[in-house]
């Protein structure tokens, strides 16, 4: 999608979604076409928008807008890493110490606005590694 970008305060916003298209307790995904890992999850909850990384850091999973919301936290639907949807902060000391990168947003006429990503490459993929994934052939054997 092509977005409309406008500078505030030094921070570039982007224009990416009709207002009336963020439905309440239901986050939509927002994919920037510079990097794969460029994506916000906008929520709306009790009518206050929230825009935070879609990408979970627990296991670089692009599905935090499928999150499950309860109190005021927002929890991962694929391993259940909880994070406060205001900070970001995981709320769960036994999950460990990552946190999900939240980002300004507002509506102006409509219009929903939010603080565009900036590109930030994950070691993991600065480095490399290769995530051999269960089914996809690597590492198996043909006995």
């Amino acid at each position: 999608m092509d977005y409309k970008y406008k500078e505030i305060n030094g921070k570039t916003f982007a224009r990416v979604i009709r207002e009336k298209d963020v439905f309440e307790k239901k986050g939509v995904k927002i994919q920037f076409p510079d990097d794969i890992d460029m994506q916000v999850a906008i929520i709306r909850i009790e009518g206050e928008l929230f825009a935070l990384r879609n990408i979970c850091p627990h296991r670089h999973a692009d599905q935090i807008y499928n999150g499950i919301i309860k109190e005021g936290n927002l929890m991962c639907p694929l391993h259940g890493w909880t994070y406060n949807i205001k900070t970001g902060q995981n709320v769960n000391s036994h999950q460990g110490v990552k946190s999900l990168k939240t980002y300004e947003i507002f509506s102006d006429e409509g219009w929903v606005w939010v603080e565009k990503p900036k590109l930030e490459i994950p070691k993991w993929r600065q480095e490399g590694v290769s995530l051999g994934f269960a089914g996809s052939g690597e590492n198996e054997s043909n006995a």
